[in-house]
């Protein structure tokens, strides 16, 4: 799954004569079963639709880029439920995607709308499944699981038993007055410190994942005592990740741990949302590091002071122009949705936290 970041790059590379189409190739889908997929269909002739609206500056580039495109869906297996395209006369980019798509194209500036709304809605969450003998790892996405790995406690690697039992002092003597507490107490405490090592293993381990995968949000599940313990032991940076703790039985199967995850992650983005507009018509209004209105905006962008651009989403053409410019600046874009999106509505439609006040 892509990023912000590989939009700017890939935008760095577009200009006015690419073709952007979002495909879905999902072959879940009854039509896209058939010998000659639904989906290669309509890839077909929407690219003999586009080649009937283009003046002569554009048929230029575009023969090229449609006789790419046609070359490569002729080979091509689809792996996931969508599959992105961005082709210009140099540059021939795809993506496959785990998420359902509506089918779109259009040929021009590059429509960067739905690649946002991906990056934003379908964030990658790390999913950590544990409880005291075992843990399970996966990225999952709004819709999806990915990567998928787990560890084990390696308990019985070791002679617990011969490692606690002492010998009786002797006669009459008691074994706990001489060692300070009995063999079933240094068995226990040496059981949880095992334990206890196993769950910061878990923990580093999450951080390892977080890296590999670059997944900003944890959510944590399993048996409560464990997901808490394992919580527990994370430092604040960690801490700060973790979406939620959560109970969820280690015996749930995948879709019904995507079902707890969802509703945790979508509550999770939703008053993540609300919080940034909150915040930034909060600066606008004190005359701070906000801006509300499109010209506020456009201004703002035009004097490259925009951190991060605010847009409601679904969004229209002119919503699309300003991300996309806001993107070759090197800005943040985030689309909000729900209450987010009904808030930002009654202060201007759009909005902009500012590197520092206008």
């Amino acid at each position: 799954m892509f990023g912000l970041s590989d939009v700017k790059q890939l935008l760095t590379q577009t200009d006015e004569r690419t073709l952007t189409m979002y495909v879905d190739v999902d072959n879940a889908t009854p039509e896209n079963q058939a010998a000659m997929p639904a989906w290669h269909i309509w890839v077909k002739n929407t690219l003999d639709q586009l080649s009937t609206t283009l003046n002569g500056d554009q048929r230029e580039s575009w023969d090229y880029i449609r006789d790419w495109v046609r070359d490569f869906i002729v080979s091509y297996e689809p792996t996931d439920k969508g599959l992105v395209i961005i082709a210009g006369p140099s540059y021939q980019h795809t993506y496959n995607v785990p998420m359902k798509l509506e089918n779109q194209a259009y040929f021009g500036t590059p429509t960067v709308g739905p690649l946002l709304w991906m990056i934003d809605e379908y964030e990658p969450y790390l999913v950590v499944m544990v409880d005291q003998e075992k843990a399970r790892f996966f990225v999952s996405y709004l819709g999806s699981v990915g990567f998928q790995e787990g560890m084990n406690i390696d308990i019985d690697d070791y002679d617990f038993a011969e490692r606690t039992t002492m010998h009786g002092p002797g006669p009459g003597i008691d074994n706990a007055a001489v060692h300070g507490g009995t063999g079933k107490d240094d068995f226990k405490d040496m059981i949880d410190e095992f334990r206890a090592r196993f769950y910061r293993d878990v923990v580093d381990n999450i951080a390892r994942l977080r890296e590999k995968h670059k997944v900003r949000r944890v959510i944590i599940g399993g048996s409560e005592q464990s997901a808490h313990a394992v919580h527990n032991f994370m430092d604040d940076h960690q801490k700060a990740s973790v979406v939620a703790v959560m109970s969820i039985p280690m015996r749930s199967n995948m879709q019904q741990i995507q079902e707890h995850v969802v509703s945790a992650a979508l509550e999770h983005e939703r008053d993540q949302e609300l919080e940034l507009v909150s915040q930034v018509i909060d600066f606008a209004k004190s005359g701070g590091r906000g801006a509300l209105g499109r010209q506020a905006v456009r201004d703002a962008l035009d004097m490259q002071r925009v951190e991060t651009l605010i847009l409601p989403y679904p969004m229209g053409d002119e919503d699309n122009d300003l991300a996309f410019r806001a993107l070759q600046l090197n800005s943040n874009v985030e689309l909000v949705h729900g209450e987010a999106a009904s808030r930002l509505h009654e202060e201007g439609d759009i909005a902009a936290r500012l590197y520092y006040a206008l």
